[in-house]
């Protein structure tokens, strides 16, 4: 009698080695067959990542963001409180914080984007676009009413202190100042967009999260914004500057806690600007 055959699949030989067979489920639901497949150079398969580990990772890969961006930030300011703006360089900034020039310039563009950047992902711009695009007044200056004293009822102390001291460093450096007021027709094209896009129901540009290209029309898909619209979101942006370097003046030469400051330079401006 002749010997059965020998499996042409091996089955037995690879479950002695603890090798995976073909189709076998892993606990992340991916088939192992294909994590095999990955030494070859092959494209990963897609199938079993649910949507629940893609969020996971989107929300970890913004708070990785977040973090850098705040270890460098933290880094610069200590070293310009120790050293002075002007005597401190973006590549020692970025050896004490322990990555390249070219990450930080990532996050960073440019020095004086440590001072006075606001990023397009922050909770600032993530705020503004979020009321923008819900909104329901008829012009920018009703807009400042009715934002204005939700944005001082959710800003945090720490966050506070942290505006106080890059104010602090912009106040004391012409070039600085100089470069934020330069600033001015970017925050107005980026915020002018985002008008215009809840007016016209599309979508913000995301070139224009951030500042701005300098440019005045909505773009492709939104409207040219009215002039009367542009110019009061100019002086809105103005006014909020200018507020901004009083309070942290008086923060320099006034007892008190600096909420309570900040609502009342606020509360002088709006009562001047608003009414």
């Amino acid at each position: 009698m002749t010997a059965p055959p020998i499996p042409s699949d091996n089955i037995t030989c690879r479950k002695s080695r603890g090798e995976p067979r073909e189709g076998t489920m892993t606990e992340n639901g991916a088939e192992q067959g294909e994590d095999a497949r990955r030494t070859t150079g092959r494209q990963p398969s897609q199938r079993g990542v649910s949507v629940k580990a893609a969020v996971a990772r989107t929300r970890w890969q913004r708070r990785k963001r977040m973090e850098t961006r705040r270890t460098i930030r933290d880094t610069a300011m200590r070293l310009f409180g120790e050293y002075g703006y002007d005597a401190v360089t973006t590549q020692r900034i970025a050896a004490e914080a322990g990555m390249s020039q070219i990450t930080l310039f990532r996050y960073f563009p440019s020095k004086e984007d440590l001072i006075i950047g606001l990023p397009a992902d922050g909770e600032l711009f993530v705020d503004l676009k979020r009321e923008l695009m819900t909104r329901t007044d008829a012009s920018p200056i009703a807009f400042a009413r009715r934002v204005i004293p939700q944005i001082l009822g959710s800003v945090e102390s720490e966050q506070l202190e942290d505006l106080a001291a890059r104010l602090r460093i912009v106040r004391s450096n012409e070039a600085l100042l100089a470069a934020l007021y330069a600033r001015v027709p970017l925050w107005t094209s980026a915020v002018a967009r985002a008008w215009g896009s809840a007016d016209s129901t599309a979508v913000m540009p995301s070139s224009a999260s951030a500042v701005g290209d300098g440019s005045v029309d909505g773009g492709d898909d939104v409207p040219p914004v009215d002039f009367t619209v542009r110019l009061s979101i100019s002086c809105l942006i103005d006014c909020t500057i200018e507020t901004l370097l009083e309070w942290s003046h008086r923060c320099d030469t006034e007892q008190g806690d600096k909420a309570d400051l900040l609502v009342s330079v606020v509360s002088e401006a709006m009562t001047t600007v608003l009414h």
